[in-house]
């Protein structure tokens, strides 16, 4: 007898926590990129729109929020973080690919505030982050 878990329905709805983890991997995901140095940045995403691709992913943070799954403090770090990104200046946002376009746009003054706010909203959401993991059935060092 197999025991493995039987996958749900093609087409079937997603329940709410089911989302909300979903998307809360893709933001760490965005936010664990956003925080290293720029040539780790680029590196990251292939050199192709880093800076778009990064505000816009980090900006989904917002649809965390007042959900009931983080904690207050938590969803303040979220939300510091998403304003942080806004203030980036779309001059600072040019569209590319290849290295030294995007290095050039993760080079400028204003990414620099993002990355010190998302390595500590990395540190701060550590704890649910392996929560999250866990519920994703993803090993403890995806954490």
């Amino acid at each position: 007898m197999n025991s493995a878990p039987i996958p749900p329905a093609l087409g079937a709805p997603i329940t709410d926590e089911e989302q909300f983890h979903n998307a809360y991997r893709v933001f760490h995901m965005a936010v664990a990129i956003a925080a290293p140095p720029e040539e780790e940045q680029c590196a990251a995403m292939g050199s192709y729109n880093v800076a778009w691709e990064l505000r816009d992913d980090v900006s989904a943070g917002q649809y965390l929020l007042g959900r009931g799954y983080l904690s207050t403090l938590q969803e303040e770090w979220v939300a510091a973080l998403v304003e942080a990104v806004k203030l980036v200046p779309t001059s600072a946002l040019p569209a590319g690919t290849g290295l030294a376009p995007n290095i050039e746009a993760m080079s400028h003054a204003s990414w620099q505030p993002v990355r010190v706010l998302a390595a500590e909203v990395l540190r701060q959401l550590a704890p649910f982050t392996a929560a999250n993991a866990r519920y994703l059935g993803l090993p403890q060092n995806a954490a």
